[in-house]
């Protein structure tokens, strides 16, 4: 299994890469009634047990936008994207992700009532009690690529966090899925979203971080 670090950017200054995570694509089914991927990712964590999580991809009603003409269009697709939790590999997964952004403070910790447990060492990321959230759907756009052909290409997305008010909680991520070759990369796109994202990513139940869903 590939490891979730083994894409990290080495950089010259010495400060630390940002967090892009590897993945392989270990189930896909389509839905047919849904017109949709679901897709689950997972990767080795060592020195911790595996991570991962679940995409669910729908192929049709993306939003076709260009800009610019001829030789030089630039095509995006809009729709939406909606990330699911596996349960512990998820919670591994969003620990994995505070740990790397230097975020100690989990939910039931600010709540005073996080409580040590007797964890194995490998799963010392569900120690700190972070919980992926049940689903959450966020609103995606394909960069120069459609989602609807993700089946037989490489597609290459933008992920929008959004609560649709000024100066709310607002964060990007990139997430690029090779359905032919089988891995899938989610990597940071700004070290300015890490609060927001794991805010989003740690919301409690279905969330919608899509202030556009219902009305695409």
């Amino acid at each position: 299994m590939v490891h979730v670090f083994c894409h990290l950017e080495e950089m010259e200054d010495g400060l630390a890469p940002l967090c892009d995570m590897t993945f392989e694509i270990i189930d896909k089914v389509y839905d047919e009634e849904a017109s949709s991927w679901r897709l689950v990712f997972r990767a080795d964590a060592t020195p911790y047990e595996p991570v991962g999580f679940c995409a669910i991809i729908p192929v049709t009603g993306w939003r076709e936008q260009v800009e610019g003409e001829g030789d030089d269009a630039f095509h995006s697709f809009w729709g939406p994207v909606t990330l699911k939790s596996l349960g512990d590999d998820s919670d591994r997964l969003l620990a994995l992700l505070a740990e790397y952004y230097g975020i100690s403070t989990t939910p039931s910790a600010s709540s005073g009532w996080l409580k040590k447990k007797n964890f194995q060492p490998k799963d010392s990321l569900l120690s700190a009690e972070w919980s992926l959230a049940n689903s959450i759907e966020c609103f995606a756009v394909g960069i120069a690529s459609n989602p609807a052909a993700i089946s037989s290409d490489f597609v290459r997305m933008k992920l929008f966090f959004d609560d649709g008010v000024e100066n709310g909680r607002y964060a990007e991520i990139f997430l690029n899925i090779d359905m032919p070759q089988g891995f899938c990369a989610l990597n940071e796109k700004d070290e300015g979203y890490r609060s927001d994202l794991v805010h989003w990513l740690s919301q409690p139940g279905d969330i919608i971080a899509n202030p556009y869903a219902g009305k695409q």
